[in-house]
């Protein structure tokens, strides 16, 4: 596994590891929408998995990495995506895609004012549960936030239907640091993964500042982040940073 020491160190590696290695691969489709000719060829690594052992530095100069000309409004959704997804309520569409309509508003179904899931539909009502279990147990293995659920979305499967590209957040205590294993099973990085991975370190600082009321004395520790497909797609290839 790598390890990077910040924000900014892992996105240039990552960066350079996926234009270089990267393998194409047709897909046929983008979240709900189907694509065709040359629009199915993706850039992707297979299994990428990384540490980053101080994820709450750098992480807005790794937003400026990848949305050069466009990261205050980017930083501005991160932050309004994570106050949706800690909110406590159930948001469909939410607050945050309004910040970003250019991108979400294709993929709105019905008649055009939901989408088919939000994260913070996904994730508000498991915070208060794996804090009180935290709380509760310090070393506890079984403070696990699913976004994936097999039950529903696995009989979604095919292109018709968005379905969560991240699947679970796992959090640990350990040595008075608060660590957060991020599992997806897809991540389009020029479309998403700086702001997958800035989120995850909003929540990791909200779980902190939760925590902190049982253990005074705890501190953020590191992100790890496992991904099935990490990918780019035929229309963003242009966007490759070379340093």
């Amino acid at each position: 596994m790598r390890i990077y020491k910040d924000c900014l160190e892992m996105i240039k590696e990552v960066d350079r590891d996926l234009l270089v290695q990267g393998i194409s691969v047709p897909v046929k489709h983008y979240q709900n929408k189907r694509l065709e000719g040359e629009d199915q060829l993706t850039k992707e690594l297979v299994g990428v998995s990384f540490l980053i052992s101080k994820p709450h530095q750098k992480r807005k100069e790794m937003v400026e990495f990848i949305f050069s000309e466009d990261h205050e409004r980017i930083i501005k959704y991160c932050e309004q995506e994570f106050k949706d997804r800690t909110s406590g309520k159930e948001l469909n569409p939410g607050n945050s895609y309004k910040i970003r309509q250019d991108m979400w508003q294709k993929f709105m179904v019905g008649d055009g004012s939901k989408f088919d899931y939000t994260y913070s539909e996904r994730m508000h009502w498991q915070f208060e549960n794996i804090i009180k279990n935290l709380e509760e147990d310090i070393h506890s293995r079984q403070a696990l936030l699913q976004v994936f659920q097999a039950e529903t979305d696995n009989f979604k499967m095919g292109g018709d239907s968005r379905i969560p590209c991240s699947v679970d957040y796992q959090f640990l205590i350990r040595n008075k640091r608060l660590y957060c294993i991020y599992h997806m099973r897809s991540n389009d990085y020029f479309g998403h993964f700086p702001i997958d991975i800035y989120v995850t370190t909003r929540i990791m600082e909200f779980m902190v500042e939760k925590l902190k009321k049982t253990y005074p004395d705890l501190k953020m520790g590191s992100l790890v982040y496992f991904c099935g497909s990490l990918h780019a797609y035929n229309w963003d290839l242009k966007k490759f940073v070379v340093y």
